[in-house]
């Protein structure tokens, strides 16, 4: 599979993308179950940073891994290579 230079840029774009929506999503989301966890009265349960954590983890697989696969298609696609 040859990998062409407009397939590149978009995947360097998506990356890019991909990095803000991960610390935007990501810090909302971990904001947002926090807040829930405290709401509840389980703010100082030990699973509760550990999984925050897994949880961002899991988004920053998702944006990383996801954004310059669909930037990669976009440039192949939107040059016609």
């Amino acid at each position: 599979m040859d990998l062409s230079l407009p397939g590149m840029i978009g995947a360097a774009f998506g990356l890019a993308i991909g990095w803000v929506d991960f610390k935007m999503l990501g810090g909302l989301v971990r904001a947002k179950f926090l807040q829930k966890r405290r709401d509840v009265g389980l703010a100082d349960h030990p699973n509760t940073e550990k999984m925050a954590d897994w949880i961002q983890a899991a988004i920053f697989i998702f944006t990383i891994g996801l954004f310059p696969i669909i930037g990669y298609w976009a440039g192949i696609s939107l040059t016609g290579r």
